[in-house]
């Protein structure tokens, strides 16, 4: 048992290895976005794929799943619709995880966050709004094919 568990542990490290050389070579800079590991990195930039196919960042999110839907008749029009869930799971997932510890280290997303909860959010949707947010970053940085900067 112990030499098939050391077998896995190389094999797995093997494998993380490969995985980063490749993202290195396809988006390099996806990995300077804050709370963005070479697994979800690797994973947005395979959901993504050529970012030159959105029009803009809201294309991506749209394509995510993390716009809010619509619930309208009439003259009636709901606030606080939940979002859509249409498009990738995988990178709706992978977006919601990233925004999950951007939010602990990006000074302007926890401030954003901690702004929401404030406003009385659950933990839950103040996340997922920053996972929106935060697809704007991947899309301007994919784009420009530059590190993330900060500042900007």
């Amino acid at each position: 048992m112990v030499s098939q568990v050391e077998f896995l542990n190389a094999t797995i490290a093997k494998v993380e290895k490969e995985v980063a050389s490749l993202l290195e070579k396809v988006e390099p800079n996806i990995t300077t976005i804050p709370g963005v590991s070479t697994a979800t990195g690797a994973q947005i930039a395979a959901e993504i794929g050529d970012v030159r196919r959105f029009r803009n960042a809201a294309s991506i999110v749209k394509y995510a799943g993390l716009n809010s839907g619509v619930d309208e008749s009439g003259k009636y029009s709901a606030e606080g619709v939940p979002i859509t869930k249409h498009g990738s799971p995988y990178l709706r997932r992978s977006l919601w995880l990233a925004a999950n510890r951007a939010r602990q280290y990006d000074p302007k997303l926890k401030e954003y966050y901690d702004k929401l909860r404030r406003k009385g959010k659950p933990h839950r949707v103040a996340v997922t709004a920053v996972a929106r947010k935060l697809c704007h970053v991947v899309y301007a940085v994919m784009r420009d094919g530059k590190p993330y900067d900060p500042a900007k």
